[in-house]
């Protein structure tokens, strides 16, 4: 599918992968410094986020280098286009798993699946729809969008019942309202990051077929990632 210049995208697909694979692991290591409430292990991602953060600028160059010397059309343009896109989403996710450690470095959780058993089932799901979006990217697989979409929507159903019940919960036992109010901005940052791995999967058929799912009411959520 790649015919301008192999090696300028090969560049940016390697660069890209490292990104991916960097945010994959802070997500689910952000995910364990909350379950063992590790303090060590949430510094340590968050000192990560600077290198996300290089890696999208790298990335970017890369990008902008590519469209000024080589004019790319069809494939190769909506390829890159979408890779700049991409970027954004990918260092929004580690911004988010940065965020749930630092409430862990604020808060001494009691064990987090005994307070919300359904925290588990939500970050288990974020974690494999994540990765399912990173694959079909990589892979170019279209077909893998419907399915990331309706985890995606389950999630969200997941959120609304356990805010449900933090909230109620802070009205039975006042004195764990900061805690509380901090697991619901914990599990908000979940489902962001479940958004974010649908923005991901919904940029592959742009790629493949140039189809734009991002903003169609097919491909949106009612709350649709805006941060």
């Amino acid at each position: 599918m790649f015919t301008l210049n192999d090696k300028e995208i090969n560049n940016i697909k390697v660069k890209l992968a490292i990104m991916s694979q960097l945010m994959s692991g802070m997500f689910n290591d952000a995910v364990n410094s909350l379950f063992n409430n590790d303090r060590d292990q949430a510094k340590a991602i968050i000192k990560q986020d600077e290198q996300v953060d290089a890696l999208e600028t790298e990335i970017e160059g890369l990008c902008l280098r590519f469209l000024a010397l080589y004019a790319p059309k069809a494939f190769e343009l909506r390829y890159v286009v979408a890779v700049t896109r991409l970027t954004n989403d990918i260092e929004r996710i580690a911004d988010h798993s940065t965020v749930i450690c630092r409430e862990v470095l604020t808060h001494h959780f009691r064990s987090v699946q005994t307070f919300h058993p359904k925290i588990s089932q939500m970050t288990e799901m974020c974690s494999r729809v994540l990765g399912e979006a990173v694959d079909s990217f990589f892979d170019l697989n279209d077909e893998k969008f419907k399915q990331i979409f309706g985890t995606d929507k389950s999630i969200g159903e997941i959120q609304k019942s356990i805010n449900s019940d933090l909230t109620n919960f802070i009205s039975r036992d006042p004195d764990s309202a900061l805690e509380t109010i901090s697991l619901i901005n914990i599990v908000r940052r979940l489902e962001r990051v479940a958004d974010h791995a649908k923005n991901i999967a919904v940029m592959v058929p742009y790629i493949t077929q140039g189809k734009l799912l991002r903003h169609s009411p097919e491909a949106l959520t009612d709350a649709d990632t805006v941060d």
